[in-house]
């Protein structure tokens, strides 16, 4: 899905619009989303907007080189050792955890409950809400990690696992897409229990845009008090199909 630039321009940034670098395809839900939050946010500002998609970590090397100006979203404590990295005081996508299952005789009322119980639990690598929350309940012969949700997600659907923790939008992003779909018992996954915390993300933009930080703040701000976070995120899942 490429981005409409918005006409109006700033003098700031005149000789081309403003570039914002999301991870992954433009088709998944992060950058859907994102792509119609920023349209209306920097349309608000009067400033052209482009979005460019790369691996993660070749975006965060085109902010910093000063060759694209911000980043779509990232965690609170991302800019800390990155100086050349301005935080917009405003979140822009929240993201929110949960345990999922795919037997349907499986219940948990508490997290405490894992306690107790002698589940296989699996989480992937590199998701520390995931990893903090379940180390202090799991015994560590019924825990285990994976590198990727497509093997996690795999493991649970044949009973090699009971449990799996992950991001709630990138359930549904595999579950939703060809491979999950044509697995006879894909639609038995539920989630079972949230992990009671969703993480804000922010924008961050190249130190070189510091004054127009404040600015975006106050546009998300708005933006949110008219409810279209949750219009935009509405329509995006709907387009995905994952909304009748």
């Amino acid at each position: 899905m490429a981005a409409t630039p918005v006409l109006s321009q700033t003098p700031a940034i005149a000789d081309r619009p403003f570039i914002v670098t999301a991870g992954g395809e433009p088709d998944t839900w992060g950058s859907r989303l994102g792509w119609l939050i920023y349209t209306e946010a920097f349309k608000r500002l009067g400033i052209p907007f482009r979005m460019e998609h790369y691996t993660l970590a070749r975006g965060a090397a085109m902010v910093e080189q000063g060759l694209a100006d911000a980043e779509l979203s990232r965690v609170y404590e991302y800019g800390a050792d990155r100086p050349y990295l301005v935080r917009v005081e405003e979140s822009v996508v929240d993201i929110g955890f949960s345990l999922y299952s795919a037997n349907p005789a499986l219940r948990l009322a508490r997290l405490e409950d894992l306690r107790a119980a002698k589940f296989q639990v699996e989480y992937r690598r590199g998701l520390l809400l995931c990893e903090s929350t379940l180390k202090p309940l799991v015994a560590s012969e019924h825990l285990s990690d994976v590198s990727t949700r497509e093997q996690g997600l795999k493991k649970m659907l044949t009973g090699r696992t009971d449990l799996y923790c992950e991001i709630d939008v990138y359930v549904q992003q595999e579950l939703h897409s060809p491979e999950f779909k044509s697995l006879a018992n894909v639609a038995q996954v539920r989630r079972v229990i949230s992990l009671g915390k969703s993480i804000p993300t922010y924008p961050y933009l190249n130190k070189k845009h510091a004054a127009l930080a404040p600015r975006l703040a106050a546009v998300l701000k708005q933006m949110k008090a008219q409810g279209l976070m949750q219009v935009y995120q509405q329509q995006v899942e709907r387009e995905l199909g994952w909304l009748p």
